[in-house]
């Protein structure tokens, strides 16, 4: 009995390890998918803007430099690992909501696999409650058989 419950023991924190380390994941597909929704509102904002505005791009942290608004038609998109693509406006658009939309959807099957891990984290503490039960009417039978 013992050894059973330190194996349940070490199932539950295997299992909130992995929960962690699923809600990390969660954390970082969060921020990116902010970034994402961040770039988006900025290229709205620079198109709605107009041709020949003048704003402010920063440069670092702490520097920013003057700039004119010029032709909004091509955007330059990362699209992998240190490649960027030029796309037109509209194209870098849907380029970014399809992002955002695929990091979502992987983030709903990490809620899930979360889920599922809660669940299994449940089933033990049942089997856990049940044993000590279970020796119980053993116990007693075992009593009335031996009377």
């Amino acid at each position: 009995m013992a050894n059973e419950v330190l194996d349940i023991n070490e199932a539950v924190r295997a299992y909130i390890a992995q929960i962690e380390g699923l809600r990390a994941e969660i954390g970082r597909l969060d921020a990116t998918v902010a970034t994402l929704r961040q770039s988006l509102a900025t290229l709205k904002g620079l198109k709605t803007l107009g041709e020949g505005k003048t704003v402010l791009v920063p440069v670092g942290s702490i520097a920013q430099v003057e700039m004119k608004v010029e032709k909004m038609d091509k955007v330059v998109v990362s699209v992998g690992q240190n490649i960027s693509a030029e796309l037109e406006y509209e194209e870098a658009l849907k380029y970014i909501e399809d992002e955002i939309k695929k990091l979502l959807a992987f983030r709903l099957v990490l809620e899930q696999a979360i889920a599922e891990l809660y669940a299994k984290i449940e089933d033990l503490i049942e089997e856990v409650q049940q044993t000590p039960e279970e020796e119980k009417v053993e116990e007693e039978e075992n009593e009335k058989n031996n009377k």
